[in-house]
């Protein structure tokens, strides 16, 4: 609460005078923070005390008493007005807590409301007791929760009854590990990515942030980690690969493992055998960059061979090195043959992580997504292109309550998320039978802005498969841990049945593009670079089961999905036909089992692919169209009984549209625009139930904020941190920055008429433009004379003849209001 000072007081003071404790006078009606005021309960000097910090000409406060501590910095009305997150007043907090925690100030006043004898001069807070010394620029930081050791981060692990967690690797053996797998060795192989936020010479777009080269460890890196003794615990690291760029993933493959890296998917070998890569070759080239949160990664093995990857937001077009085809990514996902060098396009887009259960379902997600089933498979849209849909994946699971462990922080975005998924990331099928029913159609998802590891169970009884959360995880999570640095960026599948979590171990997450440079100044952005940690849960009792692929044809037998993926990769790598005729004996095995020999044995030869189709359909409704349309075979009867009734869509033909002129971003008056808006509008107060009018007629048909509208531009709580002379600039000249996502695609029919909007999703047969209001309109491809994507967003020029001065100052306020 706020409490409003209107006068100034006089406080006892060490020396048993009265000294004036006094608010300045321009500021003398400005509310106090509640933890700022100037009197305890026995009114006595509180310990507040104003100075300038950050040299705006504004008194900022710093407190400090046995209770309590803070400093907050001033807010002017013309800041306040350009960032919708603060108030005019003291709002901005750099710290705030109880005098014990770790990041309390020196004490100003005792308990008594005596002086301690701490000055502000010469930039910086001077302790006579103690002769110490703190600079401003310290006080200015934020510094947030202080990080634990790898064995009290284990300890702050909560786990579900008859589960147990094991460190199996820590910083200095690793640091920024991201993602893991395994070879046929044992071998964890680890990618690291040191350089987020930035890499040497990085900005945000609108270069308010960014860094140079500030770190020996500002660097992706791949590393081999090995078990020398056999205890479960990895001792040695082989520094494989360094010097990269935002590294997401990886994948053995032969003598090497394959990299996404952007903008390239390379394979780097060892030839020599000393654990260092000496031989690089670039695969596929042109992914988009960007925020690292947001590029292409992987991978995942298919039943079929292929490697499955995922989009990342990003998009690009995409270079086939070894065919020299070009493939426009757009807004799908993509999977290759690490034979042949082919690439193509599957359904998406997932942001990180599109993986597979053990019947050759897809999933994926994006950080406010549980997760998605992609049902419709791109290769059978290919050969019937006739097929209409709008969307070829379905929501598994709308619920986006989290239950955290860890004490919670103040969000240097999104500051209204409060146990709600924000960051969700990797939804893999947990593929073993050693966790039982506890993990019986399970997928893990983790969270790491909550600091979590979530659990839902996979329902195949519906047209598309849908999930739910676990019954054991009513109002609590598989994996929580209370301390605020766990950062889970993957949960997986180990060789020896248990689940491994990676843990990037950072203190910030938020990319600084979606954090105000007023905040992130002051933030640590690389606080924990030098740490990681790997964990492994599994049942409680000593680990079981081996890491290594000795034989391929024993290991395909095994309950364990990495074991028999990894078993599958090295007989199709060898091509080892002599394999096929002990395969055979696996077909009457446990589904998953019989499922991927079956595939292993038609890559082989061993098997035609309409006889692989005709051995899998009975598995329905595990097995789908996706895994039945992944076995090449001519037949289209691909679809079991509960997916059809999604096919029953008859083609749409669109309604004819008014050719539309392309939307140009030429126009020199829109600036002018811009300035007159900023000008005026700084100089008004606005009013959030005013706004909210205005936002229901103007805005809520392509833009949402909380419950109220139609996403079809950006959601506008993920852009209330942006200042507010930047928001004017979107709305008044909305084709300046366009990000790609957002950009308008101009398709051209035959018939000569043009649809302007927003590119939903993608098939081989048809595009879905999300139009204004969230209409969808369906076009066949075959329609279609020619489709490009705009340099321009759909947001309409010229909203200055509807909006007034006094209307922005009051949608702004609305926008911005909690």
């Amino acid at each position: 609460m706020l409490r409003l000072i209107r006068t100034f007081l006089l406080l006892t003071s060490s020396l048993g005078r009265l000294a004036a404790v006094e608010i300045p006078e321009k500021l003398r009606y400005q509310p106090l923070p509640e933890t700022a005021r100037l009197q305890d309960a026995e009114g006595h000097d509180n310990g507040v005390r104003f100075v300038d910090l950050n040299g705006d000409g504004h008194e900022d406060i710093v407190v400090s008493n046995p209770h309590e501590y803070g400093v907050f910095l001033f807010v002017p009305k013309e800041r306040a007005k350009a960032n919708l997150q603060w108030d005019e007043g003291w709002s901005q907090v750099m710290r705030e807590g109880k005098a014990v925690d770790a990041n309390s100030l020196p004490l100003i006043v005792d308990a008594n409301g005596r002086d301690l004898g701490v000055t502000f001069r010469d930039g910086a807070m001077w302790i006579e007791a103690t002769k110490q010394r703190i600079p401003f620029s310290e006080l200015l930081k934020v510094p947030g929760p202080a990080p634990r050791s790898p064995q009290d981060s284990l300890k702050a692990m909560k786990l579900k009854p008859g589960f147990e967690a094991m460190l199996v690797a820590h910083e200095p053996l690793v640091q920024d590990p991201v993602f893991i797998n395994w070879d046929a060795k044992g071998r964890m192989w680890v990618v690291e990515m040191g350089d987020y936020p930035f890499a040497p010479g990085e900005k945000t777009k609108d270069g308010s942030m960014g860094q140079d080269k500030v770190s020996d460890l500002q660097a992706g890196r791949v590393k081999i980690l090995t078990d020398t003794d056999g205890d479960g615990v990895y001792d040695k690291a082989s520094l494989f690969l360094d010097g990269l760029k935002h590294p997401t993933g990886l994948a053995p493959w032969k003598n090497g493992v394959i990299i996404a890296n952007i903008p390239d998917i390379f394979f780097a070998e060892d030839t020599d055998g000393d654990g260092k890569c000496d031989k690089r070759e670039t695969w596929f080239s042109g992914f988009t960059a960007g925020n690292p949160q947001h590029l292409v990664n992987g991978f995942c093995w298919g039943l079929d061979g292929w490697f499955y990857g995922a989009n990342g937001d990003s998009g690009g077009d995409i270079t086939c090195v070894k065919t020299g085809k070009i493939n426009a990514l757009g807004t799908n996902d993509f999977r290759f043959d690490p034979r042949t060098g082919e690439f193509a396009l599957e359904g998406g887009r997932s942001q990180y992580g599109k993986w597979r259960d053990d019947f050759g379902n897809w999933f994926g997600n994006n950080n406010a997504t549980i997760g998605w089933h992609y049902w419709l498979p791109f290769r059978h849209l290919e050969r019937h292109p006739e097929i209409v849909a709008k969307s070829v994946r379905g929501d598994l699971n709308g619920e986006k309550r989290v239950f955290p462990a860890s004490p919670p922080v103040r969000r240097f975005n999104q500051g209204s998320a409060v146990n709600t998924l924000t960051s969700g990331c990797s939804p893999m099928p947990f593929r073993d039978t050693t966790f039982g029913a506890d993990g019986e159609n399970v997928m893990f998802i983790c969270e790491p802005a909550n600091n979590l590891v979530h659990r839902e169970v996979l329902s195949y009884d519906g047209a598309h498969i849908t999930s739910k959360r676990h019954p054991g995880d009513a109002e609590s999570e598989f994996i929580a841990s209370e301390d605020n640095w766990f950062r889970p960026s993957m949960a997986r599948t180990g060789p020896d049945g248990a689940l491994y979590v990676v843990d990037m171990y950072r203190l910030v997450l938020e990319h600084p593009e979606w954090i105000p440079a007023e905040i992130a100044k002051g933030l640590d952005l690389r606080g924990g670079e030098d740490k990681g940690r790997i964990y492994r849960i599994g049942r409680t009792g000593p680990p079981q089961g081996g890491t290594t692929v000795p034989d391929p044809i024993k290991a395909m037998a095994s309950a364990n999905g990495w074991m028999r993926d990894t078993a599958q990769r090295l007989l199709i790598e060898r091509g080892d036909a002599a394999a096929v005729t002990e395969l055979k004996n696996l077909l009457t095995a446990a589904p998953a089992v019989k499922i991927q020999a079956a595939f292993t044995i038609m890559q082989l030869g061993g098997m035609t692919s309409d006889e692989l189709h005709a051995a899998i359909q009975p598995l329905a409704p595990q097995v789908r169209a996706a895994a039945l349309t992944a076995t090449g075979t001519s037949s289209d009867d691909v679809f079991i009984e509960v997916e059809k009734p999604l096919l029953k869509q008859s083609p749409q033909k669109a309604p004819a549209v008014a050719v539309l002129p392309v939307i140009t971003n030429n126009n020199p008056n829109r600036q002018k625009v811009v300035a007159k808006y900023i000008t005026e509008v700084v100089k008004l107060g606005g009013d959030a139930k005013r706004g909210a009018a205005v936002f229901q007629k103007l805005c809520m048909v392509c833009h949402k904020v909380r419950d109220l509208g139609i996403e079809v531009g950006p959601d506008l709580l993920t852009v209330v941190t942006k200042p507010r002379e930047q928001l004017i600039e979107a709305i008044f000249d909305p084709n300046r920055a366009v990000e790609q996502r957002n950009a308008a695609t101009q398709v051209t029919k035959k018939d000569k008429t043009m649809i302007v909007g927003q590119l939903a999703s993608e098939t081989p047969g048809n595009i879905t433009i999300r139009m204004p209001g969230g209409a969808e309109m369906v076009v066949l491809r075959s329609d279609i004379q020619d489709m490009k994507t705009l340099t321009t967003s759909i947001m309409p020029e010229g909203l200055e003849s509807v909006l007034t001065m006094q209307d922005v100052a009051d949608v702004l306020t609305f926008i911005g209001s909690k």
